[in-house]
């Protein structure tokens, strides 16, 4: 079981154009399992506690090894979610990529082929620590690793076939000032662990890059933050908002009320004050948006333990599902 008594990160938000699209990709291709679907939420509250003028939007989930961890994915009609740029590169400021493990390597790669994805190199490394980057349907980055980098999975003896989030890179300004809130308010745990070497960078294109990079673990999930001096990345889109295309943020969570409210308390204390009032729907969970002081957007969760299949963090399928996609597939 995860850890209740400190909140970690539990969520990856995706803004995607084409929601069942995405869903069904990262079941087929990656074999993510869809743990339920919110239709058409809309109205005030949805609006202010991500901080848009309006929304609208439908929500799917999906979940992967990970105990406590889910995909989030919306799509909005209110405000109509903006393309990314054509032009945009991962040291771009931003939530950058995924990185995901996955427990078969070559059979991902073949799923991958039969049903579409932007393979946008061959895959680099030994046998058994291989990595390739591709693209979703969206044009989002996800580098797929052979090997798990947090050994979390082999560490319980965990031997389910479906994919972890082992990573999310953020690409910043200023390296230096992360540590206010990821250390202090989040509390994640700064590492000397190196999850990408220079020669790494041309799996995205960027051969040659130069850049410092800082990894902190918030509970299962690696958090890189990298600053590129060079190229230097570019500042978001005039105008961005949460529903742009892409990554919108992570969530922090825990099914501890009492580490969601020490958390918040602690954030205000540091003068990082929520997008909005905490929401809470009586019961069942309580959310509130922070912004980081570089404009990174982070969710606090809490989710009464009953409340995980109602709130997207249990798969939905059967076991016998489970074993069909996962059988010949991920063996």
């Amino acid at each position: 079981m995860h850890d209740q008594s400190r909140l970690q990160c539990c969520q990856v938000a995706l803004s995607t154009i084409d929601l069942a699209r995405s869903h069904w990709w990262y079941q087929r291709a990656l074999g993510f399992l869809p743990a339920g679907e919110m239709r058409h939420r809309e109205g005030p509250a949805f609006a202010a506690v991500p901080g848009l003028p309006e929304a609208a939007f439908d929500v799917h989930c999906l979940t992967g090894r990970q105990r406590f961890f889910q995909f989030e994915m919306f799509e909005f009609s209110r405000p109509r979610m903006r393309c990314r740029p054509v032009d945009w590169r991962r040291c771009d400021i931003g939530y950058a990529s995924l990185g995901i493990h996955v427990a078969s390597f070559d059979a991902t790669l073949a799923r991958i082929d039969a049903v579409g994805g932007g393979l946008k190199t061959a895959p680099v490394g030994e046998s058994g620590r291989r990595r390739v980057c591709l693209t979703d349907p969206d044009g989002m980055l996800i580098e797929l690793m052979e090997d798990d980098p947090l050994g979390i999975g082999a560490a319980r003896g965990d031997d389910r076939m479906e994919p972890a989030v082992a990573s999310v890179t953020l690409s910043v300004r200023d390296l230096d000032v992360v540590r206010r809130f990821w250390i202090e308010v989040l509390r994640c745990d700064e590492t000397e662990m190196v999850l990408h070497e220079p020669d790494h960078e041309r799996l995205w294109g960027l051969a040659g890059a130069r850049r410092r990079a800082l990894v902190l673990l918030a509970g299962e999930v690696a958090l890189e933050f990298v600053q590129y001096a060079s190229p230097i990345g570019r500042a978001r889109p005039a105008g961005y908002m949460l529903s742009d295309q892409g990554i919108l943020n992570v969530a922090f969570g825990s099914t501890d009320k009492r580490a969601f409210d020490a958390m918040y308390n602690r954030a205000l204390a540091h003068g990082f004050k929520g997008v909005a009032e905490p929401w809470s729907v009586p019961g069942v969970a309580t959310v509130v948006y922070l912004t980081d002081s570089q404009g990174f957007s982070v969710e606090l969760l809490h989710v009464e333990p009953h409340a995980l299949s109602r709130m997207g963090f249990v798969p939905n399928e059967t076991d016998s599902r489970r074993a069909e996609r996962c059988g010949n597939d991920c063996s």
